[in-house]
């Protein structure tokens, strides 16, 4: 099951060629990570850091950009669960302009689950595991990865 998310590409998201500097994505997609949290798994993000002390660090970060975005663009994000582990998780994200069918990021993220007072990878609580388990999708092809020419 994929999450989407609309965003809106911001004057200060883009870099002096007029497109969207390239971190800006990663921070785009934990927007999308956080909101994903509170309208699809109805886990409210803030409720799973504040009073489960469980946290969500990234851990690894692949990207792959295949065209730019500029100014002004609606970015439509696609998050999917493509792994599930004992302490950790995998997220892919696919971003496109709006209503276009064109690819232009594509990145995986693997995300940790810790004690938010230790820092210590803990197993990924039962109710998280059983929302991951219930969205967990074929991973990403690889030739959508480091298909950038």
């Amino acid at each position: 099951m994929t999450f989407k998310k609309q965003l809106k590409v911001r004057f200060n998201d883009t870099d002096p060629a007029g497109v969207m500097y390239f971190p800006r994505f990663l921070d785009r997609f934990h927007s999308v990570f956080e909101d994903w949290f509170d309208e699809d798994l109805k886990m409210p993000y803030r409720w799973c850091l504040e009073d489960t002390r469980v946290g969500f660090p990234t851990v690894h970060t692949q990207c792959d950009y295949l065209g730019p975005f500029r100014f002004g663009d609606v970015m439509e994000v696609e998050l999917t669960v493509t792994r599930i582990g004992s302490k950790s998780f995998t997220c892919s994200y696919r971003a496109r302009a709006l209503g276009d069918d064109e690819v232009r990021v594509v990145a995986s993220m693997v995300t940790a689950t810790v004690n938010l007072d230790t820092f210590e990878a803990v197993p990924i609580p039962a109710p998280l595991r059983k929302a991951l388990q219930d969205r967990l999708a074929a991973p990403l092809p690889k030739a959508a990865v480091g298909a950038g020419g």
